[in-house]
């Protein structure tokens, strides 16, 4: 899709805003040592087939109530034996495509009112109306999938081969990580468990309102050999590595000292170091049928018109005069303010060189420029940036934000008159409100720790999901004076003087909040570089279960293949239906 409706200024704004999301491409070996393997489980599904061709009938029962998937398993090599069944395989694939699937339905439904049909597409690369099956795959998606085909070992795939691989993948680290759990001496917690409970019971109220049984529900939802039974194993176990990736993530939190992050920063300053400048761009304007004339004598002027706009800065505020009058010229530009639409500020030296272009960054964070130095870039052929330095490089220290948790009681819903008009909330029924917030404070006090916090929120809170669950403990992290909350908790969250363990009860249009101080993450410099550790530590993890016994399972084997299609085929008709009744 193309932005033929914006102004170049517009355009400028919104991806100046954009940071590169990168993705690590690993490279995938396939590992010799599965011819064997391969002639093995060949065999086995050789035989499952032959006994299918003569029971007839009988075969086809059997494969529809899954008892091949239930049965059959696909070995992982490695330091460990793992291995996993059909069903799980099932399961897991069906559960990444639901994740696809969904989310590309999401980014369709927020943003074609903006950017037109295939908004979707265009942020996934997947279409959410087609089988998997049927869409070709690029390595272009794996800013979304995080999966190249390099991890597929191969040049061509389709959206399917990855959902099988990323199936797998997310299969063997839940198996990998409750391992670990019951290793490190976790299990579930009576809490956990009830959710566990809660979430088989949704699948068995909603069969039950079809006239299914559980099995037969999800058997037909999810895929073959998905019972009861195989969805509590896979939720006890998902729980499980959670709670050990969870333990795994504070730990290295934890391992984290200010030496450690000064040691980073001072070892690549330019990463975590940010600069202010303003930037104005200059764009080639020519019809989409012009020569190459025209389209070379549209960017000279375009050029030219650079060349101008820097010739006539004096000092900061001229740019901002002249940004002005070339805004205005523009009458499809709804943003007419030029010190918003220009300014760069605590611009990090990734998204400079996404937002303008790659000499611009280099230029903004080189040693000898200097406040006030500016010069025209060619961002393309077509663009030209007038650049701007207001500020040189330093560390940023504005706020990271602070952590919060709260418990809201809600104002009861305004009734409205014979007119329709709200009928505003008396002040003895606000007072009713303040009361049930106080006897809850009151209760806080008594044991004045986070943790009984966070056990009364989950008891009292308001603040639930569309099912009725409590947010996390209350719990709101990296609050800044940006953050879009209601007026009340957010002057709460952000006042420099709070320290940890304060509570106070506060009013906002929504009712009253408990509050609760639990920190400051800091400065900004340091933040990110804590959670560079963590992300490059949690990468490492992964890669070592990639490495070690997701890259070692026979993608090829006819055990695998066979439940693929199977799966495949089941996903195929899945999308035809909901293409059907939408």
């Amino acid at each position: 899709m193309e932005n033929n409706n914006k102004s170049q200024a517009e355009i400028y704004r919104e991806e100046r805003k954009e940071r590169l999301a990168k993705a690590a491409s690993k490279k995938a070996k396939k590992n010799p040592g599965f011819s064997k393997a391969k002639k093995i489980i060949g065999k086995v599904i050789a035989i499952v087939l032959a006994v299918a061709i003569v029971l007839g009938a009988v075969g086809a029962v059997l494969n529809f109530f899954g008892a091949p998937q239930k049965a059959l398993k696909v070995k992982v090599s490695g330091d460990k034996s793992y291995s996993f069944t059909l069903a799980e395989f099932n399961f897991f694939y069906y559960t990444v495509w639901n994740q696809i699937e969904n989310t590309a339905y999401q980014y369709e439904y927020t943003y074609s009112q903006y950017y037109g049909e295939g908004a979707g597409v265009m942020v996934t690369g997947y279409d959410y109306t087609k089988s998997p099956a049927s869409q070709d795959y690029k390595d272009d998606y794996s800013n979304f999938t995080g999966i190249t085909l390099a991890d597929l070992n191969v040049e061509k795939a389709t959206w399917a081969d990855v959902m099988k691989y990323a199936a797998i993948s997310q299969l063997i680290q839940v198996k990998y990580g409750a391992e670990k759990a019951k290793e490190a001496g976790l299990s579930i917690t009576p809490e956990q468990q009830s959710e566990i409970d809660e979430s088989i019971k949704s699948y068995a109220d909603t069969a039950r309102e079809n006239d299914y049984s559980t099995n037969r529900y999800l058997r037909q939802m999810l895929g073959n050999g998905v019972t009861e039974k195989l969805l509590r194993e896979v939720l006890t176990a998902q729980t499980l590595a959670n709670s050990y990736f969870e333990k795994y993530s504070e730990d290295i939190k934890n391992s984290i000292t200010k030496e450690k992050i000064d040691e980073k920063y001072n070892a690549s300053r330019e990463t975590y170091d940010v600069v202010s400048l303003r930037a104005y761009p200059f764009a080639a304007e020519y019809d989409k049928d012009a020569d190459d004339a025209a389209k070379e004598e549209a960017r000279k002027k375009a050029k030219a018109d650079a060349d101008a706009f820097l010739a006539s800065i004096e000092n900061e505020q001229t740019f901002i005069e002249l940004a002005k009058k070339e805004l205005q010229k523009d009458k499809d530009t709804k943003d007419n303010d030029p010190d918003a639409t220009t300014a760069l500020k605590n611009a990090y030296k990734s998204s400079i060189k996404s937002s303008i272009c790659e000499e611009a960054a280099n230029w903004a964070f080189n040693a000898d420029t200097k406040v006030g130095d500016r010069k025209v870039f060619a961002a393309t052929e077509d663009d030209f940036f007038v650049v701007m330095l207001t500020v040189t490089a330093h560390k940023d220290t504005t706020s990271a934000g602070n952590d919060v948790r709260h418990i809201l009681f809600k104002f009861p819903e305004a009734q409205k008159d014979a007119d329709g008009k709200e009928i505003p909330i008396t002040d003895a029924q606000k007072q009713t409100v303040r009361e049930e917030a106080e006897k809850v404070l009151a209760l806080y006090k008594a044991n004045p720790t986070e943790e009984n916090f966070i056990n009364l929120t989950k008891e009292h809170t308001d603040d639930v999901d569309k099912d009725g669950n409590p947010n996390n403990g209350g719990l709101y992290e990296g609050v800044v004076a940006s953050s879009n909350y209601v007026e009340g908790f957010l002057d709460w969250a952000i006042d420099e003087s709070r320290k940890p363990g304060d509570v106070e009860i506060v009013e906002t249009t929504f009712g009253y909040h408990i509050m609760y101080y639990v920190q400051s993450q800091g400065e900004t410099w340091e933040q990110n570089i804590r959670e560079e550790i963590l992300a490059n530590a949690s990468e490492d993890l992964i890669d070592e279960i990639d490495n070690t016994l997701v890259k070692t399972v026979n993608m090829d084997n006819a055990l695998l293949n066979w439940a693929f299609k199977q799966q495949t085929k089941h996903i195929n008709r899945t999308v035809i239906n909901i293409a059907n009744n939408s």
